[in-house]
C-alpha cells in the first residue's frame, strides 16, 4: 500500500508516555537476578536456564509449589517453561554494570561485590520483592544443575 506523502503538507508525531509493566523493567529483572545469586545459588553462580526457570516461577504464586513438587518427584511431567528475552537483556545490563560477571568456560554468571551490596540492600528492605525473597528462601539450593537439566532436557535438543 502506497501512502500519499506528496499530498501531506506536514507530518507531526506526538510522543506519548506508555507505562512499562514492572515485570519487564530491566531494574526489576536485575534485582531478581542478584537475589537469585545471593539467596539460592551455590557459590553465588548460576546459568541462564536457572534464571529463566526462576523468572517463570516468579510470575505466579503457585508455580513455586509446582517446582518444589517436581524437585521431590522427578517423574512428574514438567510444565512448559517460557523463555523471557527480558531476562537475557537484564543479564547483559547487570554484566555491563559490573554487578555480575559471565564465564564463557563454565557458562555461569557470578555475583560480584557490587552486586552483593545491591542484593544486601534489597534484602534489608522489607517492602520490596517480598514474594521473590520468600520463594527463593523456600526453594533454597534445591534448584541445581541436575534439576534444571531434567526440566529442560526435551527442549535442549
Amino acid at each position: 500500500m502506497e501512502l500519499p506523502y506528496e499530498n501531506a503538507e506536514k507530518i507531526t508525531f506526538t510522543r506519548r508516555k506508555i507505562p512499562v509493566s514492572p515485570e519487564y523493567r530491566p531494574l526489576t529483572k536485575i534485582a531478581q537476578i542478584v537475589l537469585v545469586l545471593s539467596i539460592a545459588s551455590w557459590g553465588k553462580s548460576a546459568n541462564l536456564l536457572k534464571f529463566q526457570l526462576l523468572n517463570w516461577v516468579f510470575k505466579s504464586t503457585e508455580r513455586d509449589l509446582i517446582l518444589l513438587a517436581i524437585i521431590q518427584d522427578p517423574l512428574i511431567t514438567p510444565p512448559i517453561i517460557s523463555m523471557d528475552p527480558s531476562v537475557n537483556r537484564a543479564l547483559q545490563f547487570a554484566v555491563a554494570d559490573r554487578l555480575i560477571s559471565f564465564s564463557e568456560s563454565t557458562g555461569k554468571f557470578t555475583l560480584l561485590p557490587k552486586g552483593e551490596e545491591f542484593a544486601e540492600a534489597i534484602k534489608k528492605e522489607k517492602e520490596i520483592f517480598i514474594s521473590e525473597k520468600a520463594i527463593l528462601k523456600r526453594i533454597g539450593f534445591k534448584v541445581n544443575d541436575k534439576v534444571i537439566s531434567t526440566l529442560f532436557k526435551e527442549r535442549l535438543v
